[in-house]
């Protein structure tokens, strides 16, 4: 399960690349898909406050462009959003930066943020998905690290 997790986050990721269609096609700095500690709710939580459950992980990649002109941001960003709304993708927010947005996947509760920052002219883009069950026995460092950091 996991590492269908983290191929759909890939493949989503790679789908905003190619819809962005930056000039040039230039090179992204992205650190591959990662994992985030998830943390008890409800009561339980009173119990284990501020322990991370080891049996659970939320799932992120992120990616990003520097230098990116504000038209070609704006363009690329358009694209996204299209296809976004297009295929059902719920938006819950926008100007997250000084041009983004963010949608949701119904159903999923997987995220695509794409945000654009002006003093940088940086394009960031980052794919989440939420908390869940892993399977017994799995252990994200057993795997090589260019396993787990492939982007």
């Amino acid at each position: 399960m996991p590492d269908q997790v983290a191929e759909r986050l890939k493949g989503e990721a790679q789908r905003v690349y190619e819809e962005a269609a930056l000039p040039g096609r230039p090179g992204v700095s992205s650190s591959g898909v990662e994992t985030g500690t998830c943390y008890y709710r409800g009561l339980r939580s009173i119990a284990h406050i501020d322990e991370g459950r080891g049996d659970v992980r939320s799932f992120v990649l992120e990616w990003q462009v520097t230098d990116v002109p504000r038209s070609d941001a704006r363009a690329g960003r358009e694209r996204v959003r299209r296809r976004l709304e297009h295929v059902g993708w719920r938006l819950t927010g926008e100007n997250v930066s000084d041009m983004g947005f963010r949608f949701e996947r119904p159903g999923a509760d997987e995220t695509v943020a794409v945000d654009w920052y002006e003093h940088t002219g940086t394009l960031a883009v980052r794919v989440h998905a939420p908390c869940g069950k892993l399977p017994a026995g799995f252990d994200e460092y057993a795997r090589p690290s260019s396993e787990r950091s492939a982007g």
